[in-house]
């Protein structure tokens, strides 16, 4: 994976979900997760904001419910800091 951005989240993931295959995070997403729900994805949201150094508004923690959106969310933010 060649995106930073990407590599940074899959580390962020790695620390919620120590137990899911790395090779499976480009496809998670809450619905398919046994392990992922609210409580994991405020921990998933804590754990951006400190590996991503930025502080996530509470209404947008509610669309963080895959990988990809999370992906997305991160670049589209650090396209509007830049």
């Amino acid at each position: 994976m060649s995106n930073p951005v990407r590599k940074q989240l899959e580390e962020c993931f790695s620390i919620v979900f120590p137990d899911v295959p790395t090779s499976e995070f480009a496809t998670a997403a809450m619905g398919d997760m046994a392990q992922w729900d609210s409580l994991a994805t405020l921990t998933l949201a804590a754990v951006i904001e400190e590996s991503f150094g930025m502080e996530i508004p509470p209404d947008d923690v509610s669309s963080l419910v895959s990988f990809d959106l999370i992906a997305n969310y991160l670049q589209s933010r650090s396209r509007m800091a830049a």
